[in-house]
């Protein structure tokens, strides 16, 4: 698993200081959730769409007490993958340009 960290340190190996490689990210990560937030689709092209999704309200078995329960229903945030980006993970290689 990826994580922040080392998206950093990947960034910093092209040449981005460690400290704006995380400025970047945290400021990337927070527009996009303030686009969803206020009912935005995010599209980057070629990566893929960040959407909220409703989820409606449905019934669902507690595994502890063995009873149906309600959920309510909510928002959820998805991902749909882009073309370029289903090819790249088919192909398992990523071709420039």
């Amino acid at each position: 698993m990826v994580k922040r960290e080392d998206i950093i340190n990947r960034l910093a190996d092209k040449g981005y200081t460690k400290k704006s490689a995380a400025y970047i990210i945290d400021d990337f990560v927070r527009v996009i959730a303030e686009a969803l937030v206020d009912g935005e689709e995010v599209m980057i092209r070629g990566f893929g769409t960040f959407c909220v999704k409703d989820v409606k309200a449905h019934e669902l078995l507690d595994l502890n007490s063995k009873e149906m329960m309600s959920l309510p229903s909510y928002k959820a945030p998805k991902f749909v993958a882009g073309a370029q980006l289903k090819r790249w993970v088919r192909e398992g290689k990523i071709r420039e340009g």
